[in-house]
């Protein structure tokens, strides 16, 4: 019987590595597997994602504070996960981003950690705890294979190997069928509202591209910019044409309804949303962000990528409004692209490793 730890800070936000986590989780539930999903953050203890799986919640929050604060932190949760790995018997540890990577591996050989964030984003001192930390683990799962040669490269790691997220195919085109209250054509777009997604360059797109009159524009997310992108929708006068609708847990039924999905951050690892919107059908148009879109992304295929310029996306925008056809095309071919990224696959090549 296998027996498997998961281990992430929280599932309350939603985001990539979250999503990831929680889907594995059920995947590996599903096929009758002991599994565990271990938090330890206070954000959210039961959170927007749900899963089948036991629950072990172990208070130990991140806080500010001076190096020695951080490094006991640290020791704390090396210490409590090694007690907890040694009494539950694991045979297998995944654990999603540093704050739980770095404690994980340092706590047992046998955990695999699973990088979300691209490791230009990381700072020296940062990149010399983890390259500590990660060549200590099992293997370091990366998203893309950019982030494959720059953990490789920077950090002189031997035990990359590169997994591409997955998506629930059956569960996303099941939950796509449920209606919405929107019965007019409309552009999508799905993150939370930061400073990574670059909202306000989506915005300032949608209304340069004049394609308003006949295409909504809907944003399902939350975040703290929330008022931001309110008031400068207010400024361009679009109230009634881009439509916040917070956050949604099933954004699938949107998807398929879309005339293509929208993205438009500034870096990006490995975007699940853009995996689940074409296994729908759904064009996808994103800036060629480092790096997962451009792996995900085939040109003319099933999607398009542009520039990381307002006027890039809004004449991307305004194509895909205007050329019928080109949607219909690269809506025809979206679904095969992905067929890699099915859920069991993904999860046949984690139990592999």
């Amino acid at each position: 019987m296998k027996k498997i730890a998961i281990v992430i800070g929280d599932l309350g936000m939603p985001g990539g590595a979250e999503k990831v986590a929680a889907d594995l989780a059920t995947e590996f539930h599903q096929r009758g597997y002991d599994v565990t999903v271990i938090t330890f953050e206070e954000k959210n203890k039961s959170g927007y994602l749900q899963t089948p799986a036991k629950h072990l919640h172990i208070s130990m929050p991140s806080r500010a504070g001076s190096i020695i604060s951080q490094l006991k932190l640290l020791a704390q949760r090396v210490w409590t996960f090694r007690q907890v790995f040694q009494r539950e018997q694991f045979t297998h540890i995944f654990s999603f981003l540093e704050s739980a990577n770095i404690p994980c591996a340092l706590a047992s050989p046998l955990t695999l950690v699973s990088v979300h964030i691209d490791p230009d984003e990381w700072t020296e001192r940062q990149k010399k705890i983890i390259k500590f930390a990660f060549k200590r683990a099992r293997a370091v799962i990366a998203l893309t294979n950019s982030m494959q040669t720059k953990l490789e490269t920077y950090l002189q790691l031997n035990n990359v190997v590169r997994i591409y997220n997955p998506v629930m195919t059956n569960l996303v085109h099941q939950r796509a069928k449920e209606s919405i209250a929107i019965n007019t054509p409309f552009v999508l777009a799905v993150g939370r509202l930061n400073a990574l997604k670059r909202f306000d360059r989506l915005i300032a797109a949608y209304a340069q591209a004049n394609i308003a009159e006949n295409c909504r524009l809907i944003i399902l997310g939350e975040g703290e910019l929330r008022k931001n992108l309110e008031q400068q929708i207010r400024d361009y006068g679009l109230q009634e044409r881009i439509l916040l609708l917070g956050y949604e847990a099933n954004p699938y039924k949107y998807m398929t309804r879309a005339e293509y999905l929208v993205m438009s951050s500034d870096t990006e690892a490995y975007p699940v949303v853009l995996i689940e919107a074409l296994s729908l059908g759904c064009p996808v148009l994103s800036t060629d962000c480092p790096s997962g879109p451009r792996e995900i992304i085939r040109e003319g295929v099933n999607g398009l990528l542009v520039a990381l310029t307002e006027q890039a996306l809004a004449a991307g925008m305004q194509r895909l409004c205007t050329d019928s056809q080109l949607r219909e095309r690269l809506s025809r071919q979206a679904p095969s692209s992905v067929h890699a990224n099915d859920i069991r696959t993904v999860a046949d090549t984690w139990l592999a490793v």
